[in-house]
């Protein structure tokens, strides 16, 4: 599970990332998934994948912070396309936190691998503002690219210098399935539905509607960042968002104000939050959900949690106190979307992830760029039950009895737009410094301090 850099940091030192660094050649004995059965529209790809393989015997490498389990689904989703083309990939699997580091001295130093994965937009734009990865949109269509992927956050003027690969899914709120069917509450579609949902678990006395925790140690607060961000794309739209991360359009703004504003409704209404604001504070991102599946799974303490996809399995009350899970995902554990706000706007998603940088170009290269851009480039890794794709274009089918997954394809196939998560967009001053610590202090406040909040955020932004 990848958790991107709202995690703690790991910390690690360059001479104990280059000893843990090693090559790894996808398995030619592991095909899982596929290529592309049609024409791509993608130049180098297409000639790749002719019969003549064009660009067999050639080499590119690619270094990535995927070990292990994860380390293994992206080689198996590699190897169809080098058995098909002849085009060896080394994969070069690197913790996080160390290959980050490495990314960084390599890039600087003019010795990094051909591919590079990284996953905030904010530094891969660096790297291709100072010259040292590729633009994308002269590797391959970028109209194609852009019509099936989310490249905005990745964007400089006319120029995109990351692909994006493998997502997150955000805007979804975990629930007991069966409480909810036993008490006859309904999934609410809109957050007018939501409110009286909220508001009628409360009059019964069925406990809080929400679970809410966001100790995360030194990333404390990126929690609320999230609520933020998805009332945000839901209420202002793509464009405003988009201005917001790029630092256009203010925190104090009332676009943004807005969005604080009915997060703070779901946070601060007496009885909304079990425990209110002091347990909002202490409790940990990965326990909120235990009062929802407690001794008896029919009474939860509350009933609606709103976290990422990567909650389930790992932090369900179960697993983290016997390291198995019993409780069914689909049938004992559901997923709904974060509701609509505006009509006008629709069902617009929010994620987080992992994006490809391109550091030289070659023919193969070229190639193995634009088939990452596709997705049967991650096809096994979703039939694996552990990827999500940001490609609009991917089957639902593939996730085919995955509920989670089946979930997130159905989410993605139909939102009206995908964006990256704003703060991971944001100058990391901003984005995981001040929106971090000003968003703690305003639950601390119990939101009684937003127009302050915004006005200090606004004031830490760096200053051209």
């Amino acid at each position: 599970m990848h958790l991107n850099r709202k995690t703690a940091v790991i910390g690690a030192t360059l001479a104990t990332a280059a000893l843990t660094l090693s090559a790894l050649p996808v398995a030619a004995d592991s095909h899982v998934g596929g290529v592309p059965a049609v024409p791509t529209g993608y130049t180098e790809l297409d000639q790749a994948l002719g019969e003549d393989q064009p660009f067999a015997g050639t080499t590119v490498t690619m270094q990535t912070q995927w070990i292990g389990g994860e380390g293994d689904s992206l080689r198996e989703s590699l190897t169809p396309f080098s058995e098909a083309t002849g085009i060896q990939i080394n994969v070069a699997e690197v913790p996080s936190g160390q290959h980050e580091t490495l990314v960084n001295v390599s890039l600087q130093g003019g010795a990094a691998a051909d591919i590079l994965q990284l996953a905030q937009p904010a530094t891969v734009k660096g790297y291709g503002e100072d010259g040292l990865i590729v633009d994308v949109c002269t590797l391959m269509d970028c109209e194609k690219l852009a019509a099936e992927l989310p490249t905005t956050a990745y964007q400089v003027d006319e120029a995109v210098f990351g692909i994006p690969y493998k997502i997150g899914l955000k805007s979804v709120v975990w629930y007991p399935i069966k409480a909810f069917a036993d008490r006859g509450y309904e999934v609410p579609q809109t957050w007018e539905e939501l409110v009286a949902l909220s508001d009628r678990i409360v009059a019964e006395g069925e406990g809080a509607p929400w679970c809410v925790g966001i100790d995360s140690g030194p990333a404390t607060g990126w929690v609320i960042t999230d609520w933020v961000e998805d009332v945000m794309i839901r209420t202002a739209g793509l464009d405003a968002t988009n201005a917001w991360a790029e630092g256009e359009l203010l925190f104090s703004s009332p676009e943004v104000t807005n969005a604080w504003d009915l997060v703070g409704q779901m946070l601060f209404t007496d009885g909304y939050v079990l425990g209110g604001n002091t347990a909002i504070l202490a409790t940990s991102i990965v326990d909120p959900m235990d009062p929802m599946f407690n001794d008896d799974t029919m009474n939860p303490g509350c009933w609606m949690h709103k976290q990422s996809d990567w909650y389930f399995p790992d932090f369900a009350p179960d697993q983290k106190a016997t390291g198995e899970t019993q409780y069914v995902l689909g049938e004992d554990i559901g997923l709904f979307y974060f509701p609509v706000i505006d009509p006008e706007i629709g069902a617009p998603v929010l994620f987080g992830g992992d994006a490809f940088m391109v550091t030289a170009d070659r023919p193969e290269v070229r190639a193995v760029a634009q088939f990452l851009a596709t997705p049967e480039s991650i096809e096994a890794w979703i039939k694996a039950g552990s990827a999500i794709s940001p490609n609009n274009t991917t089957p639902v089918e593939w996730s085919e009895g995955n509920y989670k997954l089946e979930t997130a394809a159905r989410l993605i196939s139909e939102a009206p737009f995908l964006v990256f998560d704003s703060g991971d967009v944001m100058p990391s001053v901003v984005g995981s410094g001040s929106f971090w610590t000003e968003s703690v202090n305003w639950v601390s406040a119990n939101g009684e301090n937003t127009e302050a909040v915004l006005a200090a955020i606004d004031e830490s932004w760096p200053q051209e």
